[in-house]
């Protein structure tokens, strides 16, 4: 596990927090027009999943290469 800081730093947690203070500001200011919110929430959602997939792909990569160390040689 990383420690709480680390995640507090996190891209991903950072664009998630930014993307709903961009929505919350709605809630105040009323005339902010809602198709610019809807491209900067998506805008930032999309960068946090895009984040999420890469952490994911190299998570796989890291598993994928410990099992091969793992396997005899003759089975490779």
């Amino acid at each position: 596990m990383r420690p709480l800081i680390e995640r507090l730093k996190s891209r991903k947690l950072v664009m998630a927090l930014v993307a709903a203070a961009v929505a919350g500001a709605k809630v105040y200011y009323t005339d902010l027009p809602e198709d610019a919110i809807y491209t900067v929430v998506a805008a930032l959602m999309g960068y946090a999943a895009i984040e999420g997939a890469v952490d994911a792909a190299g998570q796989l990569a890291k598993w994928v290469a410990d099992k091969n160390k793992k396997l005899p040689e003759d089975a490779k």
